[in-house]
């Protein structure tokens, strides 16, 4: 770890700034120590990398994903390939093509979470030869690959063990964010989602894709056997756990349609349209006086001499309305 990291880095629990504490360091790296923050959260740093699992003690199903690609890791390249091949693809084609959604820049300072291998890392940080790449992953077993796969690009990517729903950096640090081939196995994938447009800029992008199948193939020959061999590949693309903040969202399948990719650009909050606009109709009002200016409802009776005499007025009905109303309180608040 980069000692400057100690300032980049934020509590994963409460995103709280850390104190550095080392016991062993090299130049500007530190290879042992640990960081806390004030609310006595701490995390080691081990061989030169900070492990920030939070919760420290996982979910049921984050804890056996990551015991799972502890074990998968050694023969993890025979499994990582597989699906390409499947869908007679060429896994660096499509890899550049994620990466191209990306948008990025040579200086831009991008966060992979569950980055696996490292295999994606490598179309990234070629993206950005001026920038940085925070590089976050569950197994360690799966970090130390990664590791051994970027080692010589270990200047411009900061590496940590991390769970990817609880992130350890500020609000919009990151100029983009990316992961592919996990999320499926979140316990908390809306948080996950929650947290990637959190630390990402507005007006950066988001992309996330994983293994879930177009609905229109879903029960084809095609989608049943691809399901049968791989229930994951039956998942369906979280789309309604989107944070707010999601812009120009898109959903492609890939990979045959067995495989969703989710790109977003980060909002700075949920849409706020033009609410007070006059909507130009004999109904009239705006989107907010439809919305927030109902009062209790009228007769048939008084409905339709309410029509007719706005109508003979010439009015929108919102108009004609809401000076009658105004009118009858004022004289009744006069007597």
């Amino acid at each position: 770890m980069k000692r400057t990291d100690a300032e980049v880095y934020k509590c994963p629990a409460c995103t709280l700034p850390f104190i550095l504490n080392e016991s062993e360091s090299r130049n500007d790296d530190i290879i042992e120590g640990y960081l806390v923050c004030s609310n006595n959260h701490k995390f080691v740093i081990k061989e030169g990398i900070p492990d920030f699992t939070w919760p420290k003690n996982l979910a049921i199903i984050d804890q056996e994903t990551k015991q799972l690609y502890d074990k998968l890791a050694d023969d993890y390249e025979k499994f990582a390939s597989f699906p390409f091949q499947t869908f007679r693809e060429k896994e660096e084609e499509v890899r550049e093509k994620m990466t191209d959604k990306l948008n990025l820049s040579p200086s831009n300072v991008v966060l992979e979470v569950g980055g696996g291998d490292g295999r994606a890392a490598i179309h990234i940080i070629n993206r950005i030869p001026e920038g940085q790449l925070y590089f976050q992953e569950l197994s360690s077993s799966f970090m130390s690959k990664a590791f051994y796969r970027l080692e010589t690009y270990t200047d411009k990517i900061h590496f940590s063990i991390a769970n990817a729903s609880y992130l350890s950096f500020s609000d919009n640090y990151f100029d983009a964010a990316f992961h592919f081939g996990g999320i499926n196995t979140f316990a908390e994938i809306k948080r996950c989602l929650q947290e990637l447009a959190r630390v990402v800029k507005p007006g950066g992008k988001v992309v996330v894709g994983d293994e879930g199948i177009g609905p229109w193939l879903r029960n084809t020959e095609f989608g049943k056997i691809m399901i049968n061999s791989n229930p994951l590949i039956g998942y369906v693309a979280p789309v309604e756990m989107l944070p707010v903040e999601a812009r120009n969202v898109k959903v492609e399948w890939i990979l045959m349609g067995a495989f969703f990719l989710i790109e977003f650009i980060v909002g700075d909050s949920e849409p706020n349209a033009n609410y007070h606009i006059p909507i130009p109709s004999e109904r009239g009002g705006s989107h907010w006086s439809r919305y927030y200016g109902n009062l209790e409802g009228i007769s048939d009776e008084g409905k339709k001499l309410a029509q007719a005499a706005r109508a003979k007025t010439g009015k929108s009905m919102h108009d004609w309305l809401d000076q009658v109303v105004k009118d009858a309180a004022k004289n009744e608040l006069d007597k």
